[in-house]
C-alpha cells in the first residue's frame, strides 16, 4: 500500500464510526428541508469533474455555486496537495475572472494553488452554478485524483470566510435536494470562520469518506510533526565567523499564513547539528534568501547544543515567501555564534537548586535570551546576554518554595561575544549590593535600580574583603578571591563544595537597628559591615566552626535516605497513648534506613526524637523529600576537656509535592562516639530541655481598615502601623506543662524584673495552646500570676503608619508619656527600664541581635520557687519596626476583605471564613492562618487556621455551636484576620487587617 492509500484507509478507520451517526443526522436534515419545499442556503459548493487527458496527466473542471454563506463570493482558492500534484497550468476561466495557478513547492514545504477574483461582480448567494475554470495537472499518486481543500477568501485581507472540499459533479442538472446532499458533504470536511488562513483543516478525514478518498488534499496540520513537515537536508550555507562544527540541517515547518494572493509567510524551527563539543548560549542568524523571499525575523536563540547531537529549538524564524517564485534552501545564509555569557551559582554555603533567575538592565528589562531561568542541581545557572544589553545587570534568584529569602548580585560588565563572566548570587553578593542602599537591603536596590553606582559597588566589595582577611585566610581563600566572580563549587549531599563555597557556609548576616552585620557561625552577631566606609575587622571563625562542615553532608543523607523509604520502612510501631503533656504520640521503634541519626538521649523542648518527628515520619509526602545541606545558624565551642561542642542546624526541605519547608534542630559533638553506621562524633541531640518553649524576634504589618482611628465610635482602636518586640511561647499543654501555673523570663530587651506569663480563662478561650502575658514586673506570687488577658507578644515598638515618612516615624507606645506602665502589660514603657516617661528610644535595638540568651523560669502549682530554669537563645535578631517597610509582605484578596466589611452582606454572622492571600515571590509563604471576632461581650475566635505548605487558601471554622460574630460600624464590634509566616530563620512575623 502506497503513501496515499494509506493514509485513505486510516480516515476511513478514523471516520467510519463518526459517519454511522451523522448519517442519520444528515438524512433526517436534508429530509426536513425537502419536506419544507426550500432550497438550503449553507454556503459555497465547489463541483469537480475529471478528466483524463493521458498518462498521468488530468483536467480538474470547477463549477462553483453560492447557497447563502458567505453572502457573496469574490475569491476563492483550491488546493494542490504538493506530495501528489505537479505541473499545474491555467486551462479556462470564466469571463470576469481572474485565475492563477501557483505549482507546489516541495521545498517550502506548501501544496500548490488556484486561485480565481471576481473582476465584477461576486457570485451571490442563489447565483450560479458558475462553470468555466480548469486546471490541467500531472498525478503521482494511486488510483485517480480526488477531491481537493477549497477557501472562500476575502480578497482585500484574505481572511479565510469559509472552508470546505470539493465534491464530484452529479450526472445531469442538480435539484435542490441534490444541491443540499452536496453541501453536506462539503460542510462535513470544512467550516466557516474569519481569520487568516492557518496550517490545519478540521475534520477533513469525514469530508475525504463522504466524497470518496481518490485524490489529494490540503491537509496539512496547524502544528505539523517534525517528520511531516521536514526538510531533513543540509540547509543553505554557514557564513564566515560562525563557530566551527554547527550547521542547520533541517528545516520544520510549524505554521503558515497568508498575506496576499501568492505571498504566504511561513514559520520555521531549525533543527540544528552540532558535530563539536557541547556549547552554551548559541545564537543562530539567518542573513540571506533568495529571490521571492524576505526575512521577517531570522533569529533563533538555540541556547545549549550538546556535542555531538542534534538540537531543535524551540524559537522559530519567519520568512514571507512570493509563491510565483521556487523557494530556494540552497540560497539560505545562516550565521551561527555564541553571545556574551554570565555563568554563575547561587549559593547559601551549599546549591540552591530549582530557584528562578532573572537578570535585567538598567532600564529594568529582561537582559537574558533565556526564558525562563532555573538552577539546576548544583545552582548553576545560564544567561546569554541579548544584543544592545548594557552592563551594570541586576540578578536576582528567588527560591520558589519560600525556603530561602532572594539573593541579589550584579555583574559590571558584559564579556565579549563567545566568553563567558562568572556572576555569582550568595548571601555575601546579596549584603554587598544591599549596602547601595539607604536601608541596607538589596531588594530595594531591585526595586529601584538607579541606586547602582560601579564605583560605589567597587569601594563597597573592597572594604567588605578587607574586613574579612582574618576570615578568608582561616579558610585559605585563593588570592584575588571576588564573591562576585570567583567560582563556586556549591556543596550538595552528594559532592563537597570549594573554598569559595566554605566561605558562605561560614559567614551569617543580619540587621540590627537598620544596621547590615557581617558574622560568623560562631559569632553571628558580629561586625557592621563596611560599606563606602571601611568597617571593623571580623574575627576568624574558631577550628571547630570550620571543622563543622564535612560533617553537614552526612546529616543531610542521613536524613535524605531515611525519607527515601515509605511510611511503612521508616515507622515499625508507634504509641498513640502517651498524654500530650508528656509529649504525645510517638515513634517508639524506627525502620534501619533511619536509625543512628538521633542521638539516644535526644530531647527537645520536652519531646523525644519520635515525638518531635511523629508528624513527618509518618507523612506521605515526605516520602522522597530532598534535604538540602543544613544551615549552621550557631555555633558554640567548649572549650572544656569534654570538648562538646553545640550547633544549631536549619534543616530546609522540600516535601513530595514541591513544597518547601525545615526543622530547626541542636547538634552536640561526642569525641569518640563515631561509629560504621554514623561516621561522625556530630549528633541530633536537641536542646535538652523540659518545657516546650522558646522565644522569637516578633515584627508585624497591622492594618486598620475601621474610619477615624481614635475618634468615636472607634475612639480606643489602633491605627494601621508596624509592630515589632518579643515572642514568648510558653506551650501550656505540651511537655512539662502538669500543673504549670506560670513562667517568667528575663534577657535583653525586657523588663529586668521580668515578663510573667501564666495561663488564659478557660471559660472564655479554650483551644488556644500558649500561655500569654500576665505581668511586666516579674511577680510570679499565685495571688498575682492569675489569667492572663494579653497576647503572648511583647512589644516594644510602633510606627505612626505603613507608608511613606509615616512607615519610619515611631509612634510613643501606650502610656510612654506618663507614669502609667501597668495599664498596657503588653507594651514596653520607660519605667519598666528605670527611665522617665516620656523618654524617646528607650528599647536599645543594637543590643538585640542573633544569639542572646533568656532564661526561663517555671513555676508549678503549690510551689512559689521555679521548678525548672532553662536557656533560650534567639536565633535571628530583632528588627526596629521602622525598617518593616522594607520587608516584603503578603496582602489577603479583595474578597477575603469583605469579611472585614460592615455592610458587605459577609460582614453577617458566619459559621465559616474562606480566606485567600496572594503569594508574593519575594516574601516568606503562609504557614497559618487566624480568625478573631467580638459582638459586645462575646468573643469567637479560630486561632489556629491550617494552611497547606505552600497554599494561598485557607478555611477558618467557628468553635461548634458558635458563629463568627457580625460586624457593625457602631464600634461595638470588631474582625481581624492575620496570616502566620513561615519564617525559617527562627523568627516570628505575621500581617494582621482588622476592623476595629
Amino acid at each position: 500500500m502506497d503513501r496515499f492509500e494509506s493514509r485513505c484507509a486510516a480516515v476511513a478507520r478514523i471516520t467510519s464510526a463518526l459517519l454511522r451517526r451523522l448519517r442519520g443526522a444528515c438524512i433526517a436534515l436534508v429530509g426536513g428541508l425537502l419536506l419544507l419545499g426550500a432550497a438550503p442556503s449553507f454556503g459555497a459548493i465547489v463541483l469537480y469533474e475529471l478528466t483524463a487527458l493521458g498518462g498521468n496527466d488530468w483536467r480538474y473542471d470547477y463549477t462553483l455555486k453560492n447557497d447563502g454563506t458567505p453572502a457573496a463570493i469574490e475569491e476563492f482558492t483550491i488546493y494542490f496537495d504538493h506530495a501528489l500534484y505537479s505541473n499545474l497550468a491555467l486551462a479556462g476561466s470564466p469571463p470576469d475572472w481572474d485565475s492563477i495557478v501557483v505549482q507546489p513547492d516541495p521545498g517550502i514545504p506548501a501544496d500548490g494553488f488556484f486561485d480565481s477574483l471576481a473582476l465584477g461582480g461576486a457570485l451571490l448567494p442563489g447565483d450560479g452554478p458558475l462553470g468555466g475554470f480548469s486546471v490541467t495537472f500531472t498525478y503521482a499518486g494511486a488510483g485517480t485524483p480526488g477531491a481537493q481543500v477549497f477557501e472562500i477568501v476575502d480578497p482585500l485581507t484574505f481572511d479565510v470566510i469559509a472552508r470546505g472540499t470539493t465534491s464530484p459533479a452529479p450526472t445531469g442538472v442538480p435539484e435542490p435536494a441534490t444541491w443540499a446532499l452536496l453541501l453536506l458533504a462539503g460542510m462535513a470536511g470544512g467550516f466557516a470562520r474569519h481569520g487568516r488562513r492557518l496550517l490545519g483543516i478540521a475534520g477533513i478525514g469525514a469530508a475525504l469518506a463522504l466524497t470518496g478518498c481518490g485524490g489529494g488534499s490540503k491537509g496539512d496540520g496547524q502544528q505539523q510533526g517534525e517528520s511531516a513537515r521536514m526538510r531533513a537536508l543540509a540547509v543553505g550555507s554557514v557564513g564566515a565567523g560562525s563557530v566551527a562544527n554547527v550547521g542547520v540541517d533541517a528545516l520544520v515547518l510549524v505554521a503558515e499564513r497568508r498575506i496576499s494572493r501568492t505571498v504566504y509567510e511561513y514559520d520555521y524551527r531549525l533543527r540544528l547539528a552540532n558535530g563539536g563539543a557541547a556549547l552554551d548560549g548559541v545564537l543562530v542568524e539567518l542573513t540571506g534568501a533568495g529571490s521571492g523571499t524576505q526575512i521577517v525575523d531570522g533569529s533563533v536563540f538555540a541556547g545549549t547544543l550538546a556535542g555531538s547531537a542534534q538540537t531543535t529549538p524551540a524559537d522559530t524564524i519567519t520568512v514571507r515567501h512570493d509563491r510565483l517564485q521556487s523557494f530556494q534552501l540552497a540560497a539560505l545564509r545562516w550565521n551561527i555564534t555564541q553571545g556574551p555569557l554570565l555563568r554563575g551559582t547561587a549559593a547559601v554555603g551549599a546549591a540552591l537548586a530549582n530557584a528562578n533567575v532573572t537578570v535585567t538592565d538598567a532600564a529594568n528589562t529582561p537582559a537574558c535570551h533565556e526564558s525562563p531561568i532555573v538552577t539546576n542541581g548544583i545552582g548553576s545557572f545560564t544567561c546569554t546576554v541579548k544584543p544592545g544589553k548594557l552592563a551594570p545587570l541586576l540578578i536576582v534568584v528567588a527560591e520558589p518554595f519560600g525556603a530561602y529569602p532572594p539573593m541579589v548580585s550584579i555583574a559590571d560588565t558584559v564579556p565579549p561575544a563567545g566568553s563567558a563572566l562568572v556572576a555569582n548570587a550568595t548571601p555575601l553578593t546579596t549584603a554587598i549590593v544591599g549596602q547601595l542602599a539607604p536601608s541596607g537591603n538589596a531588594l530595594a536596590v531591585v526595586a529601584n535600580p538607579s541606586l547602582i553606582d560601579l564605583q560605589k559597588l567597587a569601594t563597597i566589595k573592597a572594604n567588605v574583603m578587607a574586613q574579612l582577611h582574618d576570615v578568608l585566610a582561616a579558610l585559605g581563600a585563593p588570592a584575588g578571591y571576588d564573591p562576585f566572580t570567583s567560582p563556586i563549587v556549591a556543596a550538595t549531599p552528594a559532592q563537597s563544595g570549594n573554598t569559595a563555597d566554605l566561605i558562605i557556609e561560614m559567614l551569617r548576616f543580619s540587621n540590627v537597628n537598620g544596621v547590615a552585620r557581617i558574622g560568623t557561625i560562631d559569632n553571628p552577631g558580629g561586625v557592621p559591615l563596611a560599606g563606602v566606609a571601611a568597617g571593623p575587622m571580623l574575627p576568624a571563625p574558631s577550628g571547630g566552626a570550620v571543622a563543622l562542615g564535612s560533617t553537614m553532608q552526612m546529616m543531610a543523607n542521613a536524613l535524605r535516605n531515611c525519607f527515601a523509604l515509605t511510611v511503612a520502612q521508616r515507622v515499625l510501631a508507634t504509641d498513640t497513648t502517651i498524654p500530650v503533656n508528656q509529649g504525645g504520640p510517638a515513634v517508639t521503634s524506627l525502620g534501619a534506613g533511619c536509625q543512628n541519626i538521633w542521638h539516644a538521649n535526644y530531647r527537645h523542648a520536652g519531646y523525644a526524637a519520635g515525638q518531635r518527628f511523629y508528624g513527618l515520619l509518618r507523612d506521605n509526602t515526605m516520602v522522597g523529600a530532598a534535604f538540602s545541606l543544613p544551615e549552621i545558624m550557631l555555633f558554640r565551642d567548649d572549650t572544656s576537656a569534654v570538648d562538646n561542642d553545640v550547633a544549631v542546624l536549619n534543616f530546609r526541605y522540600v516535601d513530595a509535592n514541591g513544597i518547601a519547608a525545615n526543622t530547626i534542630e541542636v547538634a552536640r559533638k561526642f569525641p569518640g562516639s563515631a561509629t560504621a553506621a554514623h561516621p561522625s562524633d556530630w549528633w541530633l541531640h536537641g536542646n535538652q530541655a523540659v518545657v516546650d518553649s522558646t522565644i522569637r524576634p516578633f515584627i508585624r504589618r497591622s492594618e486598620q481598615l475601621a474610619p477615624n482611628p481614635g475618634t468615636p465610635p472607634f475612639a480606643s482602636i489602633g491605627t494601621s502601623r508596624y509592630d515589632t518586640g518579643l515572642e514568648l511561647y510558653v506551650n501550656k499543654d505540651g511537655p512539662g506543662s502538669a500543673g504549670l501555673r506560670a513562667a517568667r523570663v528575663r534577657g535583653p530587651g525586657l523588663p529586668p524584673p521580668g515578663i510573667v506569663l501564666t495561663r488564659l480563662n478557660p471559660a472564655f478561650i479554650s483551644e488556644q495552646t500558649w500561655m500569654n502575658i500576665r505581668r511586666k514586673d516579674g511577680n510570679t506570687d499565685p495571688a498575682a500570676a492569675t489569667f492572663a488577658s494579653d497576647p503572648n507578644i511583647f512589644f516594644l515598638q510602633r510606627t505612626v503608619g505603613l507608608a511613606g515618612a509615616e512607615a519610619t516615624t515611631v509612634r510613643p507606645n501606650p502610656n510612654a508619656g506618663n507614669s502609667n506602665n501597668t495599664a498596657f502589660q503588653g507594651w514596653a514603657h520607660p519605667l519598666d527600664y528605670g527611665l522617665p516617661p516620656g523618654t524617646p528610644n528607650f528599647i536599645d535595638f543594637t543590643q538585640l541581635r542573633a544569639g542572646n540568651e533568656y532564661t526561663f523560669e517555671f513555676f508549678y502549682d503549690g510551689e512559689t520557687a521555679p521548678r525548672h530554669v532553662e536557656t533560650r537563645t534567639t536565633l535571628a535578631p530583632v528588627t526596629p519596626a521602622t525598617f518593616a517597610v522594607n520587608l516584603q509582605w503578603i496582602d489577603i484578596t479583595a474578597a477575603t476583605r469583605r469579611y472585614l466589611d460592615p455592610l458587605d452582606p459577609l460582614g453577617q454572622a458566619l459559621a465559616t471564613m474562606n480566606l485567600a492571600w496572594t503569594a508574593n515571590p519575594l516574601s516568606e509563604t503562609v504557614n497559618s492562618a487566624g480568625v478573631y471576632t467580638f459582638n459586645g461581650s462575646t468573643v469567637v475566635n479560630d486561632g489556629i487556621v491550617p494552611v497547606a505548605r505552600g497554599a494561598t487558601t485557607g478555611t477558618a471554622i467557628a468553635p461548634q455551636n458558635a458563629s463568627f460574630q457580625a460586624l457593625t460600624n457602631t464600634g461595638t464590634s470588631g474582625r481581624t484576620i492575620q496570616l502566620r509566616y513561615r519564617m525559617l530563620d527562627g523568627s516570628y512575623k505575621d500581617s494582621v487587617v482588622r476592623y476595629n
